[in-house]
């Protein structure tokens, strides 16, 4: 690892890290799992030298204004613990180092097919820095990025969650809290590289592919990647993204109470009684018809007699058996789909993953599943089966036994084999 810096420090600095990493082992990070957000880029290398950055210490004071803001007090409630965050950089402090080896060993393990020794040199350069997410005092998460103060933007290098801790929405919570934690430093911009199963994720906190920063501003500030998406986020100083959930639900409040001036869609009416009321029955023991405009509700949502149905009811032709083994198979899709190791799997691959569909000429997801089980295809239980273990096969085939995608297609085919055993569906 290259360092800039006092070369008679060199030795001792790289031995105390050494050593701290030894103590750490892994950090808190999970050995198996998948990251809720994968995102390979970096600044390192060739285009340091090109940087037309502030001086350093002048980025050590935007980066002091943001650090008083996210320290201790930044906390977040509702997901199960006391939820800190801190901003880390490589500043040679001892309780620095243990957070950056934290958040390396959680890159390592969550990014498999990211060189470790490329996340140590990008981790631990003083050009970058991190924002860690805590909770309840243990470091679970956190993104790597490097500001560019005088260019207006930062670049994502790596974001990822523990596994233990994913779709619970930590992403998303980070992710709002890092776009609070650049304003003091200037930045307006993030780009990053996404790759296929990162693209997701970034859409949701308001990435987009399409770029509108001047190119004269960052191209010559970040490298390119094969296999990557360029995206590029807009942050607006008008926003508190830390209290983003709030303002949305402000907003909701105020569009249902104009809803509400209009419409009568809010009122609730008492439910019929005539049903439970024996004494109701014919004396043939059917239980007398009641009249529609008898009904609460329906003369104020706008009926009128002599309307007719918009559409004649649907008739169900399908083989009892074949209804009940359908059922049966969209109780195991929904399952599925809750499931914490499915995330990959729920929707198509991105098209613009070109490699993936050369690779992979059969792509299946669970969502493709469902459309074919709303459309009544799946008349048996070997086509059902056969399109969950292609969906298996496909992640297997294009991905390495080591990697998170990998381990979640096992840990899913165990939840299918439970699940359909459970249901009897191998005695059908």
């Amino acid at each position: 690892m290259k360092r800039k810096g006092n070369p008679s420090s060199k030795k001792s600095e790289l031995s105390k890290r050494v050593k701290i990493e030894g103590k750490l082992k892994n950090g808190g990070s999970s050995a198996s799992g998948s990251g809720e957000v994968i995102t390979r880029n970096g600044g390192g290398g060739k285009q340091q030298n090109l940087r037309l950055n502030s001086p350093i210490k002048a980025e050590k004071k935007s980066q002091a204004k943001s650090s008083s803001k996210f320290g201790k007090k930044a906390k977040a409630k509702g997901l199960g613990g006391d939820i800190t965050f801190r901003g880390v950089r490589n500043d040679g402090k001892h309780q620095s180092m243990v957070d950056l080896i934290c958040l390396k060993n959680i890159f390592a393990v969550q990014l498999p097919k990211m060189p470790r020794s490329y996340i140590v040199r990008l981790v631990l350069d003083r050009k970058h820095l991190s924002l860690a997410l805590c909770k309840d005092g243990r470091i679970i998460g956190g993104i790597c990025f490097r500001p560019f103060n005088k260019q207006g933007f930062a670049e994502i290098v790596f974001c990822a969650v523990t596994a233990t801790e994913q779709v619970r929405g930590f992403g998303t919570l980070l992710m709002n809290h890092l776009k609070e934690y650049v304003k003091p430093m200037g930045v307006e911009y993030f780009l990053t590289y996404a790759d296929n199963f990162a693209i997701g994720y970034f859409k949701k906190q308001g990435f987009t592919k399409q770029v509108t920063m001047d190119p004269e501003r960052w191209t010559r500030y970040i490298k390119d990647y094969d296999g990557g998406t360029l995206m590029e986020c807009k942050i607006s100083k008008l926003i508190d993204y830390t209290q983003i959930n709030t303002i949305l639900d402000q907003q909701r409040d105020c569009v249902l109470k104009q809803i509400r001036q209009i419409s009568s869609s809010h009122v609730l009416y008492e439910g019929l009684k005539v049903f439970r009321d024996k004494t109701k029955a014919s004396s043939n023991g059917s239980m007398k018809k009641i009249a529609l405009a008898d009904i609460k509700g329906v003369l104020e949502a706008g009926w009128e007699p002599g309307m007719r149905n918009s559409a004649p009811p649907c008739a169900d032709n399908r083989h009892p058996k074949i209804r009940q083994l359908q059922a049966k198979f969209g109780v195991v899709l929904k399952k599925l789909a809750q499931h914490e190791a499915s995330w990959p799997f729920r929707e198509p691959v991105d098209r613009s993953y070109t490699n993936y569909y050369e690779i992979i000429t059969q792509p299946m997801d669970l969502s493709t599943m469902e459309g074919r089980l709303n459309k009544f295809e799946y008349v048996s239980k070997s086509h059902f089966f056969g399109d969950f273990h292609l969906m298996i096969n496909n992640c297997r085939r294009f991905n390495p036994p080591a990697s998170q995608y990998y381990k979640c297609a096992n840990t899913l085919e165990e939840a299918f084999t439970k699940l359909t055993k459970d249901l009897k569906i191998d005695d059908e």
